[in-house]
């Protein structure tokens, strides 16, 4: 069991790109077409790929190798329960195929989770995201606006925009997860990892999962940045480089400039430097989901974001275009980026090193923030109580916390800001809980600016505990502010769309922004997630 303390930390998210063993198995030994169409399919090649398999079909229909291709298609455009009869077939007629049992397990499964599922379109009609029924509908209209924007942003900054429309789909929970994908439940728990861009689709869990939600929306992003790489290099990216990349242009979808490590992620990287513990390129492959523990695969993708820092730094604009156009040309990771930067890349090593070493970082990262790195997810918490009190770091501090809470269960807020205030004055570091508690009592005794206040420093050191921009989306509509209001609980909705009243702040500010219908879809979202 994680205790409460180990909650949120920053998305590790995975994209375990690889070529399944059957569809080498069911390559083996057949026509060069069907070769050449199979190993289309591994690149992420999939239009070329359809276009060969639609003359197969007219030349050999009737061969296994090509009935084989043909379920493979469906498979990847989303059509499982096609594949899944055409497997069923193929086995029925055919055994030779030693590994197509394999792969129409996964098939199965895949049709047996999604059967039910919703279809939705994101606003420009770029991606198709399939949820199950009831609330993980609320996920529809945060995840669209993001994946629109990140097809402008990421296509400009990676110089391509893959066809469309693009599948997404989300899983209840990680055990779906794992039905779908390959991995293990084990590996995703211990690794972290909560979605994957795999088989021609972007799989996600959802935040529902999870004690406090995650990040869901940058991890998407992540994720669409791997099938963006995929497409554009024909799956030939080494996983430090794609994980490089997706971590460093996760936000991006936010801005050319909103690319950031969390505090808690440049506090460990900073530890592990100091400790010479860092992870190599070579534990990184094949995957990011092989690695023991979350907190190796924190430093893992923290290692691979600088690499990409170290590029844009040192090259500029263009630069992560030019590494991926480089890929092609060189058939060599290395060699290209070495390229790009203009040295050898034993001397990249070196020099970013040297960088790692001298690194600042824009906040102070000087107080305990390791509890917010891993996930903790819904069915670890039974049985482990421990609360957010044991993370103030003075025991007095915890008391005046508790009478606090108190105070707060019997809504007599004016004694519960006197307490919380006491707390924080002798508490040594900012606690995410503690300021956010202070923050509700300041709105409840209409000191809204105050509250404000009270979050500064702590939006910037948590930002994914997402009390803190429910309290900040109340002050700004106290203090008639409701665009940034709306701003703030959005940011909510981006991490713990579950909680009712999300909705109902962004119902409130919609109202006063004038946007009836998105108050509307807000006021029954709040309904939908009671």
């Amino acid at each position: 069991m994680h205790s409460e303390r180990t909650y949120m930390r920053p998305v590790l998210t995975v994209a375990v790109c690889l070529v399944s063993l059957w569809f080498a198995t069911a390559a083996t030994a057949a026509t060069p077409s069907v070769n050449r169409a199979s190993r289309l399919y591994s690149e992420w090649q999939i239009e070329q790929a359809d276009r060969m398999v639609d003359e197969l079909m007219e030349s050999t229909p009737d061969t296994p190798a090509v009935q084989f291709l043909q379920a493979r298609r469906d498979f990847l455009h989303g059509r499982y329960g096609q594949a899944s009869d055409r497997l069923d077939q193929l086995l029925t007629n055919d055994t030779s195929g030693s590994g197509w049992s394999n792969f129409r397990d996964l098939v199965r499964s895949t049709e047996e989770t999604t059967r039910d599922y919703q279809r939705y379109e994101s606003p420009k009609g770029r991606f198709e995201i399939f949820v199950p029924k009831g609330s993980d509908q609320v996920l529809v209209p945060y995840a669209g606006e993001a994946l629109d924007r990140a097809w402008e942003a990421i296509g400009e900054e990676l110089g391509y925009r893959p066809e469309t429309p693009i599948r997404v789909e989300v899983y209840p929970q990680t055990s779906t997860l794992a039905k779908v994908s390959g991995l293990t439940e084990k590996e995703i728990r211990t690794s972290g990892t909560i979605a994957l861009c795999k088989y021609n689709r972007l799989m996600i869990t959802s935040p529902k999962a999870l004690l406090r939600g995650y990040d869901w929306v940058d991890t998407l992003i992540h994720e669409y940045v791997h099938f963006v790489i995929n497409k554009k290099t024909r799956n030939s990216v080494p996983i430090w480089m794609h994980e490089g990349l997706a971590k460093f242009l996760e936000h991006r979808w936010r801005g050319a400039e909103a690319h950031r490590l969390p505090p808690s992620t440049e506090r460990l990287l900073k530890q592990r430097v100091e400790s010479g513990d860092l992870i190599t390129f070579e534990q990184m492959h094949p995957s990011m989901a092989k690695l023991p523990s979350q907190e190796d695969a924190a430093v893992a993708f923290a290692e691979v974001y600088t690499v990409m820092e170290y590029l844009h730094n040192n090259v500029g604009e263009g630069a992560f275009r030019r590494l991926l156009e480089a890929v092609g040309t060189e058939g060599d990771a290395k060699a290209a980026f070495a390229s790009v930067v203009g040295t050898s890349f034993s001397e990249f090593e070196s020099n970013w090193m040297a960088y790692l070493r001298q690194r600042e970082v824009p906040f102070d990262i000087s107080g305990d923030t390791t509890w917010s790195r891993r996930l903790v997810f819904k069915d670890e918490t039974s049985g482990s109580e421990t609360t957010d009190l044991e993370e103030l770091d003075q025991p007095k501090a915890q008391d005046h916390m508790r009478l606090g809470e108190m105070l707060h269960a019997r809504n007599r807020y004016q004694g519960a800001l006197v307490q919380y205030r006491k707390a924080a004055r002798l508490s040594e570091s900012p606690n995410p809980r503690l300021s956010s508690r202070l923050a509700f009592a300041l709105n409840k005794t209409d000191h809204p600016r105050e509250a404000m206040e009270s979050l500064s420093d702590v939006k910037n050191l948590y930002p994914s505990y997402y009390p803190i921009w429910i309290e900040l989306g109340k002050a700004h509509l106290a203090m008639d502010q409701p665009a940034e209001a709306r701003d703030a609980v959005l940011e909510a909705a981006r991490i713990n769309p579950f909680d009712p009243e999300v909705h109902e702040l962004l119902a409130q500010a919609y109202e006063s922004l004038g946007d009836t219908e998105a108050a509307e879809r807000e006021r029954r979202f709040a309904s939908l997630v009671q």
